[in-house]
């Protein structure tokens, strides 16, 4: 059954209305019709199984026929993702909610190349979209948040609580033993991950003083938006093995 996130206002009385965008696809794309049964992800946590009972030229209305509380992620994982050049950074997007990324982070670093200045907002909400139907097409039951672009310096000192990971190519400690220590305590976890050009020293410094630690791969240096994404896929595996695998 398809799956959407709907604003808590287009619930009332157990009913709701789908307008806008999501209506378009419901309609236009999926040929809906009265008496399809859709799954719909409210932002208090609640997924509600909704049974279309009219569609009109703008809205479709649907009445809940059950609901339940959406089950939590296991690990919440929020990636600080330096811009990168082209499509890439939309790849990464898409692919890290699929994983299972909880929260996404765009930080503006001394080597990133994209000058987004004065596009903040319109690249926000493409790439809050991109999420957002990422999200759907994986049958996730929470929307990821992806915050507005953030200074170098203001990201590190942000995100309270958990591990703090930082990939570099040189020094600190090898991935697979930096991931099972203390991953059985480290519920929340952040990544960050440099732009194409690398971290500056200053920058190391600075994430240094505020408690991340420096990851690599070791057998090799992966790309940017390489590394995005397979940090979080070894991360939730080693999770898994140790807490759902294991009891």
């Amino acid at each position: 059954m398809p799956r959407f996130f709907i604003s808590g206002d287009a619930v009332s009385d157990g009913r709701c209305v789908i307008e806008g965008e999501d209506y378009h696809h419901l309609v236009r794309v999926r040929r809906t019709r009265p008496g399809d049964v859709l799954v719909l992800n409210t932002p208090d946590g609640m997924v509600l199984n909704a049974r279309v009972t009219k569609i009109s030229g703008s809205a479709l209305y649907a009445e809940i026929i059950d609901k339940k509380s959406a089950e939590p992620l296991s690990l919440n994982i929020s990636l600080y993702l330096s811009l990168l050049k082209g499509r890439k950074f939309e790849t990464v997007i898409q692919k890290t909610v699929e994983l299972g990324v909880r929260r996404i982070v765009p930080v503006v670093s001394e080597r990133s190349i994209p000058d987004i200045e004065g596009k903040e907002d319109r690249r926000l909400d493409r790439w809050r979209k991109i999420a957002a139907e990422a999200a759907k097409q994986c049958l996730r039951s929470d929307e990821p948040a992806l915050e507005p672009p953030t200074p170098f310096a203001e990201a590190v000192l942000s995100g309270p609580g958990g591990r703090r990971l930082i990939a570099h190519p040189a020094g600190g400690a090898p991935l697979p033993g930096a991931l099972r220590h203390r991953m059985e305590v480290s519920r929340d976890t952040h990544l960050l991950v440099g732009p194409e050009g690398g971290f500056t020293d200053e920058e190391l410094a600075l994430a240094a003083g505020c408690g991340w630690e420096k990851i690599h791969f070791g057998f090799t240096q992966l790309r940017a938006e390489t590394a995005a994404i397979v940090l979080p896929a070894i991360l939730i595996y080693e999770w898994s093995c140790i807490h759902e695998y294991n009891g």
